[in-house]
């Protein structure tokens, strides 16, 4: 394993949409809001979804990704792992057996949040957020009152003014977005984007067919966050250059050029302000509205060695499924109710 001691230097504009996940479990509640850990700088390489990542420790047992995607120890691993993406369904298994390190989804649709110490500038965009993504997907955000798993929403004084990071998925009571004072509005939105398991959208494993990286204009150390994420699933099939996940094209640029463009060397239109048409499409596969009565009307039976995406859903002996994470499964219930 490698280490490396570099300067940090944190995303002013980082704004995209992949994802994996798995189900919530109950956890103890802990009342207690501690400030962010201290950053060391030390960085080092561990697999993630079966990729080979470069994260940086900032203590308590948490990773920080991309830069602004912070993960637990658990969906980490000193060696990959391998995936059969021809895997059928398995009868009488749920999401609670799903494969290790898998990101957790915010059951029923609803991110439950409890506010910290932030700013009247904060709330008010804070509340601006929530809505853009609530008037547009399924998502629907509530304050938390007895929930056993919420993310804890802060300022904090470890990432820079217009900065923000956040924990990725459900992660019982330990997830957090962490916010500058004077964080905007769409960066808001950005950060609750990775909350709800996406990933940025430059990491797509096809993004070499639509962008460019300028690897020459990158700022020395920052050149993981634009490595793709070849085991993510992709929740639609085009990438989305407008995605609200999408990297400014200046992004971690160490000259002032820009570090992705276009195919053909033009500069496509930086960050996004709120979220785009494929991100409302992908949200709402990953986070789809139950239908009343038969459960499995209208849904196909799955097939060997068709691709399916985050959110699709099969029929397979007399039960319906829906594909949550690299490959996993989750049984929704039996087809008839």
């Amino acid at each position: 394993m490698k280490t490396k001691q570099r300067i940090r230097t944190l995303a002013t504009a980082s704004l995209g949409v992949m994802l994996l996940f798995s189900s919530c479990q109950n956890e103890k509640i802990e009342d207690n809001i501690t400030d962010d850990p201290t950053i060391n700088g030390k960085f080092i390489e561990k697999y993630f979804r079966g990729d080979l990542v470069e994260v940086e420790e900032i203590g308590n047992g948490e990773y920080l990704y991309n830069s602004d995607i912070i993960l637990s120890e658990e969906m980490l691993s000193d060696k990959a792992e391998k995936y059969d993406p021809e895997k059928a369904p398995v009868v009488g298994m749920n999401e609670k057996l799903a494969l290790y390190g898998s990101v957790r989804k915010w059951p029923n649709n609803t991110v439950i949040y409890r506010l910290g110490n932030l700013n009247n500038t904060l709330r008010s965009n804070l509340r601006e957020a929530f809505k853009r993504w609530s008037s547009k997907t399924n998502i629907r955000f509530k304050e938390r009152t007895n929930e056993s798993y919420y993310v804890t929403i802060y300022q904090s004084n470890n990432v820079c003014s217009g900065c923000g990071r956040a924990s990725f998925g459900v992660q019982g009571t330990r997830g957090t977005i962490q916010l500058g004072h004077s964080a905007s509005i769409s960066l808001i939105v950005h950060e609750i984007g990775h909350t709800l398991g996406f990933v940025h959208e430059q990491t797509r494993a096809d993004r070499d067919n639509y962008v460019r990286i300028r690897w020459e204009n990158i700022q020395p150390g920052m050149e993981g966050n634009f490595r793709k994420s070849n085991n993510a699933r992709l929740l639609t099939d085009q990438f989305d250059i407008n995605s609200i996940m999408m990297y400014h094209p200046y992004g971690f640029s160490k000259n002032r050029q820009p570090t992705i463009t276009l195919l053909n060397g033009q500069i496509y239109h930086g960050a996004q302000s709120t979220i785009s048409r494929l991100d409302i499409a992908g949200t709402n596969s990953a986070y789809p509205i139950n239908n009343p009565g038969d459960i499995c009307k209208g849904i196909s039976e799955w097939v060997r060695g068709r691709q399916y995406f985050v959110g699709d859903q099969v029929t397979y002996r007399g039960y319906l499924y829906t594909l949550l994470s690299n490959y996993n499964w989750k049984q929704e219930g039996r087809c008839g109710n």
